[in-house]
Parts: structure tokens; sequence; C-alpha cells
């Protein structure tokens, strides 16, 4: 989120959830940026998948 400019901020770590809140007009550029750092961050003998949702609070997002 730091090399360009976002309005959307990582709010909360829980496990293997990431929680952000984030306008609107960012959620798609945000979703791919995050599911590629969090795919590739280390290198595993098997993928590392990553899903994601969003909503308007943690419930319609789950």
């Amino acid at each position: 989120l730091k090399s360009e400019i976002y309005q959307s901020k990582m709010i909360l770590q829980i496990h293997d959830e990431l929680l952000f809140e984030s306008p609107k007009f960012e959620i798609d550029k945000l979703a791919v940026m995050v599911q590629k750092e969090m795919e590739e961050a280390v290198q595993l003998s098997v993928p590392l998948k990553v899903e994601w949702n969003y909503g308007e609070n943690w419930y319609e997002a789950h």
C-alpha cells in the first residue's frame, strides 16, 4: 500500500485473514494487489491460494 497512493487501510489481521477499510473505487485494484503479494510472499512446494470478498461490513463479506 505504501508504494502507491491508496486511501485503503489494513485495519486488522486475524490468523489467515486480512481486513481492509477501502473506498468502493479501490476495491478491485486493492484485491488484485493484495492477492498477488500474499500468494507470492514465500516459495512453497504447494501453491498458496488467496480468496477475497468484500461487503459493507464483516458479516456481508463472509
